[in-house]
């Protein structure tokens, strides 16, 4: 019985551990990315951003690991915008500045919120990383611009939050 629990242990843990290595690569988002649940298109999210006038919206992922279970339960979200409209009439020497100015636009929001933050830098580029309360859930997140296009990661959970959210975050690969 000793040797069954063990075994039954191991198979329980390596299969843990391959969830956790699925590589899921997104060609609609343009980028990879190792996530423990399966992400789906959010069309709730594109349909309420489309109805509320953005329509710049490339994509919006969603999954949820272990949703029957609301203390370990993760949902994980990842909303890409085209903001080359925006870029329009900006000098090529300009956009440096305009990615700052968009990420300090972002921040003023947050503060309004009463959201704390920290600049930080993510793939290359400035980027703003902060936590929330997302319908109760505890939440972190990171923005960024980069090849006029913004992006939003985020992870909830009440369980281990830091680690999920880092686990996400540094596996986001552009393509």
């Amino acid at each position: 019985m000793k040797y069954f629990v063990t075994f039954f242990t191991a198979i329980i843990a390596i299969n843990t551990l391959i969830a956790q290595e699925r590589t899921q690569i997104l060609s609609n988002g343009n980028f990879k990315i190792k996530c423990s649940c399966e992400l789906k298109i959010n069309t709730l999210f594109i349909q309420m951003a489309k109805e509320r006038g953005s329509n710049n919206i490339i994509a919006a992922y969603v999954c949820a690991e272990n949703e029957d279970a609301p203390e370990t339960a993760v949902i994980n979200n990842i909303n890409i915008y085209d903001e080359s409209a925006s870029y329009k009439n900006i000098s090529l020497s300009y956009y440096n500045y305009f990615d700052k100015r968009s990420l300090e636009v972002y921040v003023k929001n947050l503060k309004n919120a009463g959201i704390e933050y920290n600049y930080v830098t993510y793939k290359g580029v400035a980027a703003v990383e902060y936590s929330f309360e997302q319908q109760g859930l505890p939440t972190k997140a990171i923005f960024f611009l980069k090849n006029k296009k913004s992006y939003l990661i985020q992870a909830g959970t009440r369980a281990n939050l830091n680690s999920k959210f880092y686990q996400l975050k540094y596996s986001f690969d552009l393509l």
